[in-house]
């Protein structure tokens, strides 16, 4: 192994606490108070894979585990690069995606984070709707966009299992000012996986023939 048991590591702002336990079968912790104690935004568990290089195990701040997260991907791709002496590895994911991981620079790693889910029983909703046009609206946020990669929208009955909330605005051609609500966390500095969400979600409601912003 090239890092330690526990490392704390952030992907633009995004901290998280990262613990190897491929040769220590050690689980099954209490990730909220460890999230606490270090104040980081989630708590990264890397395991062995038979179909990757490692397979990762996302804890939010309050205990509960997600799916998929790009900034800690990026980081765990760049532990495993380390430690190979490679420009690429692979992650696999608890919904058995595989991530792909490549070396952009120095410190610097990208991560392919595969195909989008747009249709609403993917993402998952509770209910069949246009999921360009979402029946939601909170005050001046409405007609929201929902892709599957604020307390109140967070808990919206139309998400059975909870979700990121993200705030887009549009201040220049080609540039998204992004402010991210993650469920189980709340306010975070950045979030890989919104960052991508965002991109999808504008191509796809501009390229629906739609002329306003999100």
């Amino acid at each position: 192994m090239m890092w330690q048991l526990s490392t704390k590591m952030h992907g633009t702002g995004n901290n998280f606490i990262i613990i190897d336990s491929r040769l220590v079968d050690n689980v099954n912790r209490d990730y909220k108070k460890i999230a606490n104690d270090s104040n980081c935004d989630q708590v990264i568990v890397v395991t062995n894979s038979n179909v990757a290089d490692c397979f990762m195990h996302i804890y939010n701040a309050d205990g509960s585990k997600v799916e998929t997260c790009g900034n800690a991907a990026r980081c765990v791709g760049y532990l495993i690069m380390l430690e190979k002496g490679t420009k690429y590895a692979t992650i696999e994911l608890m919904n058995e995606q595989i991530l792909e991981c490549f070396k952009a620079g120095n410190k610097s790693i990208k991560i392919n984070m595969g195909k989008p889910s747009l249709k609403w029983y993917e993402i998952p909703l509770s209910t069949e709707c246009d999921t360009l046009h979402l029946p939601i609206e909170l005050g001046v946020l409405k007609d929201p966009v929902a892709v599957n990669i604020a307390p109140q929208l967070e808990n919206h009955i139309l998400f059975p299992k909870k979700t990121n909330v993200s705030i887009a605005q549009i201040d220049k051609p080609g540039e998204i000012n992004l402010q991210v609500w993650e469920r189980g966390t709340g306010i975070t500095a950045s979030c890989g996986s919104a960052a991508c969400a965002a991109f999808v979600a504008s191509v796809n409601y501009l390229s629906s023939g739609q002329t306003t912003y999100l």
